[in-house]
């Protein structure tokens, strides 16, 4: 899912304008990421996306969403 979105939003007016990763939760340190433990350890459903420090999806990542939410912050709507 991380490979798809990151292309998607790699086409779109959007590609410069954010930064994406990708933790493995089984390869990654999550001391690292203490909002994003505490999310993990709460069970919430995974895949968790995180935009802006802010739980933006639980489950699986809808590309067109990811995609208005990024554009509506960076107003490269019309």
């Amino acid at each position: 899912m991380y490979e798809e979105l990151k292309k998607f939003l790699e086409d779109t007016d959007v590609k410069d304008k954010f930064e994406l990763s990708f933790i493995d939760l089984n390869d990654n340190d999550l001391n690292h990421y203490p909002k994003e433990q505490r999310f993990i350890e709460k069970g919430h459903q995974l895949p968790l996306t995180f935009i802006e420090g802010k739980v933006a999806f639980k489950g699986p990542v809808d590309n067109m969403r990811t995609y208005l939410i990024v554009s509506r912050m960076y107003n490269t709507l019309s």
